[in-house]
This record gives structure tokens, sequence and C-alpha cells, in this order.
């Protein structure tokens, strides 16, 4: 069963939503907010799968969250979904994070089924 890190703020309109999406795919996930350095210890000590990063409460930590884990040397690797990244914000998410897959809720969970299936 693949691992998921959620990293997502408690007050995010969508994070009941997102749970749900991820508890139908059977995915393993583990939750931590997208703030530093909780997010990092958090993806260092579980090595998730996959990383599903929200930006429907502070966008600037969720760009800042996907950034650290695509320079980081030891999480480079790990795909990057976001969501939640409102159309005026999709440029500068793109630029601050251009090794993440931004999608929007309807396309998470396809998302998360083509990067499980690249892990086989």
């Amino acid at each position: 069963m693949p691992k998921v890190v959620l990293l997502v703020f408690d007050t995010d309109p969508d994070a009941a939503r997102l749970r749900s999406q991820l508890a139908e795919i059977g995915a393993t996930v583990v939750e931590a907010e997208p703030r530093w350095p909780v997010f990092f210890d958090t993806v260092t000590r579980e090595r998730p799968d996959v990383a599903v990063i929200s930006c429907g409460a502070i966008a600037q930590h969720g760009r800042e969250a996907a950034r650290y884990l695509g320079d980081g040397f030891n999480t480079r690797n790990i795909p990057v979904v976001m969501v939640n990244v409102e159309a005026r914000d999709l440029a500068i998410t793109a630029q601050s994070a251009p090794r993440a897959r931004i999608v929007g809720r309807d396309q998470l969970q396809a998302a998360l089924r083509h990067a499980f299936a690249a892990l086989i």
C-alpha cells in the first residue's frame, strides 16, 4: 500500500475532503502542516511515496514546502502533487516548485494513481 504525506493546515476548508479522497484510494496517509521544519521532519521520518500539498489555507507555505522538497537531496525524488492552487497563483506556484504537479481537486486521485503506477 503506497504511503502519502498530506501537507495541509487544519484550517484549510478543503482538509476533510482531501483526507476522504486519499482514504478512497487506499493510501496510508501521514499528515502534517506545511510549516518549516514540521513538514520536512515528517517527510524525512516517514519516507512517503508521494507528497500531497494543499495551498488552500496559506498558499505561500504550500509553495515553500514544495520547493524545499524538490530541492532537498533526500527528498527530491518524492513526487509532489499540489492541489487547491488558485488560478491567479498558478504561474508563481509552477515557478516556485517546478518539479511539482499542480492539479485540481477533481484530478487528485488520477494524479496519485499515476504516481503510484510509476513506483512499480
